[in-house]
């Protein structure tokens, strides 16, 4: 395997034809210089230089290899350049994992924009998941930090996290309907009333502690509709064909014919967004955990 180091003394001394001059330009003596030359053309098996006294002049296998060894030591110089921009966080490829309440509590774009602020070369990768699909990401290294409905479980000494997010969760109702004055409901009126939900295959862990929350207040929703997105959740309910409660931050995407009001004192639940990593995480993956303090 060619030594670049060796590549280096070549280009120097095919550049300044002159061992003496070459030495200065590498600030080395000229004995090791000469030696380094020599041990080059051993190995390839060739002559680089044709030497004439103190005079050198490269040969035609000499000025081809020049060419060919300015170009590695270019695509060298790019690729130390790169992985030292990397380690530095300021450049590469960051693979992050989300809930998609990680978007609505805007958690993602507060850490994204510093990220481009800060590493605008960086190539980001979404892959929305599931909080436990996203600890076994990490655990495989597919992703480099996740955004998750909660914690990993605290005998995983693989992995750290922080929670970055908190909110309330809201009940959303139809515009008309006799609860929208934008006070509290009482739990008695939400007792049987009819409900759009997720489904449950969509969140199985989420929806048992919500309707835990629910049953802890006071009352126990009639579950009538189930959409597969937030958003057509409130679509429904702008149709009149129920109730819904979502996390506070859908509130300014809510289509016209959605009324607000909050819930039961009772309702204890508030939706959380924890930042996972690996017990170690890369640069960028901490560059974007700085852009979130705990809360």
């Amino acid at each position: 395997m060619l030594d670049l180091q060796q590549l280096h003394y070549f280009v120097a001394v095919a550049e300044t034809q002159s061992i003496a001059r070459a030495s200065e330009r590498l600030h080395i003596s000229q004995s090791p210089l000469s030696r380094q030359v020599i041990a080059l053309e051993e190995r390839l098996g060739l002559a680089l230089f044709a030497r004439s006294g103190k005079r050198l002049k490269l040969t035609q296998a000499g000025q081809r290899f020049l060419e060919e060894c300015r170009l590695l030591l270019s695509a060298s110089a790019r690729l130390e350049s790169r992985v030292r921009e990397e380690a530095a966080g300021r450049a590469g490829s960051v693979a992050i994992g989300h809930v998609e309440s990680a978007l609505h509590a805007g958690v993602l774009r507060k850490a994204l924009r510093a990220l481009r602020r800060q590493s605008p070369a960086t190539e980001v990768q979404l892959q929305a998941a599931r909080s436990a699909a996203q600890f076994e990401a990490l655990r495989d290294g597919r992703i480099d930090i996740g955004f998750a409905h909660r914690a990993p479980p605290a005998s995983d000494d693989a992995l750290a996290s922080r929670r970055v997010a908190r909110e309330p969760y809201l009940l959303a109702l139809p515009a008309d309907h006799a609860l929208a004055t934008g006070r509290r409901a009482g739990a008695r009126a939400l007792d049987g009333a009819p409900f759009v939900f997720l489904p449950r295959q969509a969140t199985p862990e989420g929806r048992a502690q919500m309707l835990e929350a629910c049953r802890r207040a006071g009352f126990t929703p009639a579950i009538r509709h189930e959409a597969a997105e937030p958003s057509t959740v409130l679509e429904l309910v702008a149709c009149g064909l129920g109730l819904a409660i979502v996390q506070s931050g859908l509130k300014r995407l809510a289509p016209s014919g959605v009324a607000w009001a909050e819930l039961p004192r009772g309702f204890a639940l508030e939706l959380e967004v924890h930042a996972v990593t690996r017990k170690v995480p890369g640069a960028l993956a901490e560059r974007l955990l700085a852009a979130l303090p705990a809360v």
